[in-house]
């Protein structure tokens, strides 16, 4: 049985959905909030990107989940949160409509979601080389009378396959302190957004003061602040989802204040339990090209950057629903009868693997992997309290988070489980060396790098280094890291939407150890940008992008299959097949002839059948017919033993006494 430890590898293109670049300092957003009916109020929650030092880069976050529990007038919130850095500089900021309650949930249960419910995405590679149009025939095998024995069983083709009051009120009001796991947390309200984003400074919570401006609306709106840090000597291990629960309308995750820290093309997972599935209000919900879904020339598949370019084509603000079923809990069927018969009945118990988490014989192996009971014991008791789930994602950048997303019930909507997208993607692989115009097969070979590579505003084009963005006016190439923990690069606006320096704020030079090759670097608030000179694109690099010289221009932000050209080229037809010495050819013809280049017919003697096999003549065997199975038949032979044994027993002498 596997290891447990193995049994929690995320699903194939969300594996890597939270980890943040390599050593930099990331400050992730995680954002929670209520949209009610009267009034509206919304709010927001957020990391607070840091007061960055010497040697690390304003990286913040690459992608959120939270799995919301809804029920009547009340919304349950457990927020994933990633961060990589020094613990002191850890802060974490989520405004809410009322005081929450605070707790700490389980990481695996996330890992267990994720999966779970992962979209179903699968590329069939189509092979379009020519076939010949000429096929092997054999004579049929034959069958003699008498012959009991069946060698043809079994043969035959594979199936393999309220503001606080007045004036005079203070801007920062403290409601309570507590400690909840490793966090020191503080609840306040504010009536000054600046005064309050200093008073978490004074306080020891690494603030950028631009956050004043994004935390403004949810001030006025007269929101909850929970804010977090790591208590003294916590290190960044400690750091766990946080739990908060209060009254609310529908869940709603903002992204006005996530663009404080977000990197480019941002992924936000909502998991929605209900007594109904939900869809997002008053935005559009994303239907995935099948045609678009490919894979680059290195076995990488595109859907995260699909899924980017869809929601751009929809006005920036559409969402996929990829789970719409029932509540779902982790299955170890695999482990047969021995888990769930309350004893031990395998003898696995202290084996140092966990294989019956459930299972309180299992327990000691299965708590030395993390808090994984806590998070099954957590999906069970979601999937007891309701019979749906919705998983609802969106991809965002900074420039685009100018909206607050909220999730309302759609009992209409049918129960389709994890949404399915089978993509078909032709290929000339199998007879590259027989393509004729070698020098547009190679071209369009490298267009297929442009498949995982998606550049925003900004085109796709080949380089000698992979595909690259070559960006619009405007816009700069920024490196970062897809959801499938590859280095990509994109195309962001050159003035971000959030100055990191209002205030006097100082950052170090981001460009200062940093080489765009042919172009040059641009700090953008402490990260390094390239503008690329005329003639070249940005490719990914080490830690920044890098101006390579452009090949080939796809007149395509990318995310697409690029392939479907290959079925123009012409294709040597290849030569007939080899039968063997007991075949020869016939010619069948062919659904894809190609081009007869010369060796496609076969040589006139390879086209006459040979001699049809026949049975043995002797021992008079009479009627030997042909059948569709079966080798020639040894049987006979076995007779005609069978016939001399009788007949030397005849012969025998009689012993007299």
């Amino acid at each position: 049985m596997r290891d447990m430890a193995r049994d929690l590898g995320w699903a194939t293109f969300m594996r890597e959905r939270d980890r943040l670049l390599g050593t930099a300092l990331a400050v992730g957003a995680a954002c929670l909030a209520l949209l009610a009916h009267t009034p509206a109020a919304r709010a927001c929650g957020c990391l607070s990107p840091p007061v960055v030092t010497e040697g690390e880069y304003a990286v913040n976050q690459q992608a959120e989940q939270i799995i919301f529990e809804t029920e009547p007038g009340w919304v349950t919130a457990h927020v994933l949160i990633k961060y990589a850095g020094d613990p002191a500089k850890f802060a974490w900021i989520v405004p809410v409509p009322e005081v929450p309650e605070l707790g700490i949930s389980p990481v695996s249960a996330f890992g267990f979601l994720d999966r779970l419910t992962a979209p179903n995405v699968t590329v069939n590679v189509e092979d379009i080389c020519p076939i010949s149009e000429w096929s092997c025939q054999y004579h049929a095998p034959l069958s003699c009378p008498g012959d009991d024995l069946d060698y043809g069983a079994g043969a035959g083709p594979s199936d393999a396959g309220a503001a606080p009051g007045g004036d005079n009120a203070p801007p920062v009001t403290v409601i309570s302190t507590q400690v909840v796991g490793d966090y020191q947390t503080v609840t306040f309200r504010a009536s000054e957004a600046a005064a309050a984003t200093q008073w978490l400074r004074d306080n020891g919570f690494i603030v950028n003061p631009t956050t004043s401006i994004y935390m403004e609306s949810y001030v006025q709106a007269n929101m909850v602040f929970v804010a977090a840090k790591l208590v003294p000597g916590a290190g960044t291990r400690a750091i766990k989802p946080m739990r908060l629960r209060y009254r609310a309308a529908y869940p709603t995750v903002p992204l006005v204040l996530t663009a404080v820290a977000a990197e480019p093309n941002l992924t936000v997972s909502a998991f929605v339990y209900g007594d109904t599935p939900f869809r997002p209000l008053g935005h559009p919900v994303v239907t995935i090209d099948p045609a678009r879904i490919a894979n680059d020339r290195s076995g990488r598949l595109n859907y995260p950057m699909v899924l980017a370019r869809t929601i751009d084509e929809a006005g920036g603000d559409g969402f996929a629903i990829e789970y719409r079923g029932v509540a779902v809990r982790p299955d170890f069927s695999s482990s047969g009868f021995c888990c769930g018969r309350g004893y031990d009945a395998c003898n696995i118990g202290h084996n140092q693997r966990c294989e019956c988490p459930r299972d309180e014989f299992d327990r000691s192996d299965c708590d030395a992997q993390g808090d994984l009971v806590e998070g099954i014991a957590l999906l069970d008791a979601l999937a007891e309290r309701h019979s749906r789930l919705t998983r609802i994602t969106t991809r965002v950048s900074a420039e685009e988070m100018t909206f607050d997303p909220a999730f309302e019930p759609d009992g209409s909507a049918p129960l389709t489980g994890a949404m399915v997208v089978r993509g078909t993607q032709p290929s000339l692989t199998a007879c590259r060396s027989r393509v004729m115009d070698k020098e547009r097969f190679a071209e369009l070979d490298a267009l297929q790098d442009c498949a995982a590579t998606y550049c925003g505003a900004g085109q796709c084009v080949t380089t000698a280094q992979g595909a690259g963005c070559a960006c619009q006016a405007d816009f700069v190439a920024q490196r970062f890291t897809d959801l499938d923990g590859k280095p990509s690069v994109t195309c962001v606006p050159r003035v971000p939407p959030v100055d990191l320096r209002a205030g006097g704020q100082q950052l170090p030079d981001a460009c200062a150890r940093v080489s765009c090759g042919a172009g040059r670097c641009i700090d953008r608030n402490g990260v390094a940008v390239c503008v690329c000179d005329g003639g070249a694109a940005a490719v990914p690099g080490a830690v920044a992008p890098v101006c390579v010289a452009i090949d080939e221009l796809t007149q395509s932000p990318g995310a697409q299959d690029f392939s479907e050209p290959l079925r123009n080229l012409d294709v040597c037809a290849p030569p007939p097949p080899s039968c063997g010495t007991d075949g020869w050819l016939v010619h069948t013809g062919s659904s894809r002839v190609g081009v007869d280049c010369g060796n496609t017919a076969p040589a006139p003697a390879l086209t006459v059948p040979g001699p049809a096999p026949h049975c043995p003549g002797f021992f008079g065997c009479g009627g030997c017919q042909e059948t569709a199975s079966g080798p020639p038949l040894a049987s006979l032979g076995t007779t005609g033993l069978a016939l001399v044994f009788v007949l030397r027993r005849r012969r025998r002498p009689q012993v007299r006494g």
